[in-house]
């Protein structure tokens, strides 16, 4: 949908050929990561509860327990959350903390693939700052957000464009944090991040 979106030509006044204005084109976009990113999270939550009660992946991985594995998901729900009362309904895991994730799973595993989310841990939780600002706008989200475009974007005096959001920092083509590669390849926030999300995910389920 993104790529589609993003190929149809600007339109900015009514006189103008068939287009699309590119406010529209920025709101597709968050609304687009804010799902990959709740994805991702729900993800991560369903293969570690999983794990937990010994699933292997299709290739027949599965982590190296420390202490056994838990009778079935709800009773993983229940280690992981040390809450023998848990709800999956009213309940939440803290997935979208990298370093919460990495540490529960060095607890219940002498080996694992969530090692994996420590070289991305920065950029996992900016991910979060950019969902959290296209779906709030409370003056935390804000600030959130604002600190995550500097830090990508590193304009002069730390000063953003009025009215700068989500949508049109994932266009902004990279220029740091991501690699080479990513720079190289003119690749946008949002692309950068996408290639991220599929590297993540192929290493914690192989």
């Amino acid at each position: 949908m993104v790529s589609t979106v993003r190929a149809l030509p600007a339109k900015v006044r009514p006189s103008n050929a068939i287009g699309i204005h590119p406010k529209y084109v920025q709101q597709v976009v968050e609304l687009a990561f804010m799902g990959v990113v709740s994805a991702w999270e729900e993800f991560v939550e369903r293969s570690l509860v999983r794990y937990v009660a010994g699933a292997q992946t299709t290739a027949g991985y599965a982590p190296i327990p420390k202490f056994g594995q838990a009778n079935n998901i709800q009773h993983s729900y229940e280690l992981l959350s040390q809450d023998t009362n848990y709800d999956q309904l009213k309940h939440y895991l803290k997935v979208s903390d990298p370093r919460w994730v990495r540490r529960t799973a060095d607890f219940f595993f002498s080996a694992h693939p969530y090692t994996c989310l420590q070289n991305q841990a920065d950029l996992l939780k900016h991910a979060s700052c950019i969902r959290n600002r296209t779906a709030h706008s409370s003056e935390k989200c804000r600030a959130d957000f604002k600190a995550t475009a500097v830090h990508f974007l590193q304009p002069v005096n730390g000063v953003l464009s009025q009215g700068f959001g989500p949508g049109a920092l994932l266009l902004q083509p990279v220029q740091r944090h991501f690699g080479q590669p990513a720079i190289q390849a003119g690749l946008s926030h949002f692309d950068a991040y996408m290639n991220m999300f599929d590297s993540l995910a192929n290493q914690v389920v192989p």
